[in-house]
């Protein structure tokens, strides 16, 4: 059994401070401070077995377990109790002493007096003990939270992954067919995401630098694919300094972009991509013409779900994100503000 020593000395320093504080409210019937100790030890040692009792036997027993007028009714006698054995004690102690002050605590008055001042301690020590329980019980819901969290976040980046390779390795087997250089080039690209997907996707926060970096490759490989097919406006604005993100935020929503834009037709698409940050304010807008129901949209969507749930846990009350879907276009604008670095 461990011996909670940090929860023993906190207790002894609540018994202290009680007989300090009453010895100096003792003072005015007491020759000096150093005549209240001997009777105050005497008044806290009856008062901890009361409050002890309360606190390990009927409030676990009876109070927790909703058993309220049952511990109502024991801690009546309870009380009673303590205030007569505490009188006695007194009397006892102050006989040799000051026969009037043994008197006093032998009398219905006595017991009185040290009933009210049990009742004082008993409500402090009880109150503290309920805001000490319910400190361990918030903490260990936080401790129950943040581990939920971080295990929510691991298995969002993991339904990232397949999503991107699928997304990638397709690129990949388009381009072998149709031009082995461009292929080559491709791999070139593909090689440097995966490399950004396997280092840099397990960090809490990347630089956006990187971000931005991984980004181009992909818009770079997409442009190798869709050829003459693709009319890209990808601009960066603002300065790139110190800032840091959560990584992958921004990919789903341009795969998702390129993904819309295809058609059976070989109709062009126009995709329009914004990323600008200033200090620790970034925003991204991602829109794109839409010429069909891209395939695989069910997969789309949990993407781009996963991006959102991201957001909800890393990032609450510091995003705004809107997505409007139409009959001609597509529409991602997002609004983030970053942590202080």
């Amino acid at each position: 059994m461990t011996i909670n020593w940090k929860l023993i000395l906190v207790h002894l320093l609540f018994w202290v401070l009680y007989i300090i504080i009453w010895g100096i409210r003792d003072s005015a019937y007491a020759p000096s401070f150093l005549d209240t100790i001997d009777s105050n030890l005497i008044g806290s040692g009856v008062y901890a077995i009361g409050v002890y009792v309360n606190l390990y036997v009927f409030v676990p027993n009876f109070l927790l377990k909703g058993k309220r007028a049952l511990y109502a009714t024991v801690m009546v006698f309870w009380v009673l109790f303590i205030a007569v054995a505490t009188s006695q004690a007194f009397a006892l102690y102050f006989k040799p002493i000051h026969e009037g002050t043994s008197q006093f605590f032998a009398s219905f008055q006595g017991i009185a007096n040290t009933g009210g001042d049990f009742l004082v301690v008993y409500g402090l020590a009880t109150c503290l003990y309920f805001i000490n329980e319910w400190y361990i019980k918030e903490r260990k819901l936080r401790e129950l939270e943040s581990q939920n969290l971080k295990a929510e976040l691991e298995q969002l980046k993991g339904q990232i992954n397949p999503h991107f390779l699928f997304n990638a390795l397709n690129s990949v087997h388009v381009l072998i067919r149709k031009d082995p250089v461009k292929a080559q080039h491709t791999l070139e690209r593909f090689s440097e995401l995966l490399s950004h997907q396997i280092y840099e996707v397990n960090k809490e926060e990347v630089p956006l630098s990187d971000e931005v970096e991984n980004l181009e490759n992909y818009i770079a490989l997409q442009r190798i694919r869709f050829e003459e097919h693709a009319n890209i406006n990808w601009q960066v604005r603002g300065e790139l300094n110190s800032q840091k993100v959560a990584p992958m935020l921004f990919l789903n929503f341009v795969e998702n972009a390129f993904k819309y834009g295809e058609s059976a037709d070989d109709d062009p698409v126009n995709i329009d991509i914004l990323l600008s940050a200033q200090g620790n304010s970034l925003s991204f807008s991602c829109v794109n013409s839409v010429n069909g129901v891209p395939k695989g949209q069910g997969k789309l969507g949990v993407g781009i779900a996963n991006v959102k749930r991201r957001l909800e846990l890393l990032y609450p009350n510091k995003y705004k994100l809107d997505i409007e879907p139409g009959n001609e276009t597509y529409s991602v604008n997002l609004e983030l503000k970053l942590d202080e670095n």
